[in-house]
């Protein structure tokens, strides 16, 4: 099994890209540039695991041309949906929340427990937030759009600093104690 990798500079900052034939794997947001290679072998072995397969890691800038262009736009204001092969890995349940995640509109946003209401599961909250904790591509599966009770920004890959971040790109204005209000005009 061949997998591509490259680090991407964004807006975001370094971003980790991991690719195999069947499509964009893993999208890490790294907090220090430098945890990399670390982070890297990490992620190739937990997907050849799943594989059973051995990996064969290639750095291919090139493959990522897409996803760098796409983030890009994303990041100008310009993008409101990504057009890209993602092929994460998953449980049956974590797919199923990714999914989900995926079907929130830009600038619109879900509570854990609205999106496990979402999924027909009213009592898995707690669960969808696991799930959306382990997303392998945030920014690409929305998970930025969802927020804790009471429009409270918790849990986020590149921390509540990026997600807020994130959601003002989205339209969003934050409150004091870091809650999300609805955009207004005047």
């Amino acid at each position: 099994m061949e997998l591509r990798h490259a680090l991407l500079p964004t807006l975001a900052g370094p971003l980790l890209a991991v690719a195999d034939e069947d499509g964009l794997r893993h999208l890490s947001i790294l907090t220090e540039a430098d945890t990399w290679p670390l982070e890297l072998a990490d992620v190739a072995h937990d997907i050849a695991a799943q594989a059973r397969q051995a990996a064969t890691l290639i750095e291919d800038r090139d493959h990522f041309k897409p996803l760098a262009r796409q983030l890009g736009e994303y990041f100008a204001g310009e993008r409101h949906a990504f057009d890209l092969p993602l092929a994460p890995v998953g449980t049956t349940f974590q797919q199923r929340v990714w999914q989900q995640l995926r079907r929130i509109p830009y600038g619109e946003l879900r509570t854990y427990s609205q999106l496990a209401g979402d999924l027909g599961e009213p009592k898995a909250a707690r669960a969808v937030g696991q799930a959306a904790a382990q997303n392998p591509m945030p920014i690409l599966i929305p998970c930025h759009r969802l927020l804790g009770a009471r429009g409270r920004l918790v849990g986020f890959a590149g921390g509540t600093d990026l997600k807020a971040r994130l959601l003002r790109l989205e339209g969003h204005t934050l409150a004091a104690g870091q809650r999300v209000r609805p955009p207004r005009l005047f």
